[in-house]
């Protein structure tokens, strides 16, 4: 009982944050083709619902507010996702579970994605590679005004330019606002970010982090988890770097 009357928490804020959906504030129009892996959960209305993010041809991940509404919806309902410049939609048929951990659902298609754009998206990894984080971004989807909640393709990034890592996350966790929370829980992995920009609504959920590397390639690094919608002001993501120590930088 108490798991279902969480996944309808979670919906009920998602369908509230739906009404609010925007891109992110004060970013800048991007190419999709330029991040690896990057999509969108949309309903069969063409909603936002969330960002998603391909980790393989048919494996792609959403954070647990996402995830926990996605399971919600498709025991009744198809859902919809939208990846490429040019959007190329596939469908996530009813009956699709997501499986949790670590705060982030992983989903698997029947069908893999084709003719993308982009690659997979790569996580990464602190024994292999190195990151310039002169080149960390957050990437979101959203509709171009605050009261649609309709997807129209506008994909905006704007720089991120401090990173707490996820072990100061979790120490000024207790000091962190409920704005700045959102609806995150503790009990999973989160960097503590700040922005040029602002993540806000639906359209900001899930906006996976990038960073390149040395060599230039552009690397997932965490996905937003909290969107206060405040320009310049401090989000949480879910980490995805195993709390690795050198993804920290602004502080």
């Amino acid at each position: 009982m108490e798991t279902i009357l969480h996944s309808r928490a979670l919906l009920c804020c998602l369908l509230l944050l739906a009404s609010v959906a925007v891109a992110i504030k004060d970013g800048t129009s991007s190419n999709a083709c330029d991040y690896p892996g990057l999509a969108v959960v949309l309903s069969t209305k063409d909603a936002v619902i969330c960002n998603a993010v391909f980790l393989s041809s048919n494996q792609f991940i959403v954070p647990e507010i996402c995830g926990a509404a996605m399971n919600t919806f498709l025991k009744k309902s198809a859902l919809k996702l939208s990846y490429n410049q040019v959007p190329v939609n596939i469908t996530i048929p009813v009956g699709t579970l997501g499986v949790l951990g670590d705060g982030v659902y992983s989903f698997t298609l029947d069908t893999p994605i084709q003719n993308s754009c982009s690659s997979v998206a790569r996580v990464y990894d602190s024994k292999t590679m190195t990151l310039d984080l002169t080149t960390c971004q957050v990437v979101g989807y959203g509709a171009a005004t605050s009261s649609s909640k309709i997807f129209d393709g506008v994909l905006n990034a704007a720089a991120v330019n401090k990173s707490a890592s996820s072990s100061c996350c979790l120490a000024i966790w207790d000091s962190l606002t409920k704005t700045e929370k959102g609806t995150t829980y503790k009990d999973a992995s989160y960097n503590c970010l700040t922005s040029t920009g602002a993540t806000c609504g639906t359209g900001d959920v899930g906006a996976p982090v990038y960073c390149k590397t040395d060599s230039g390639e552009r690397v997932l690094t965490a996905l937003t988890s909290s969107t206060p919608c405040v320009g310049g002001g401090m989000f949480l993501a879910h980490d995805l770097t195993a709390g690795a120590t050198d993804f920290k930088f602004g502080y």
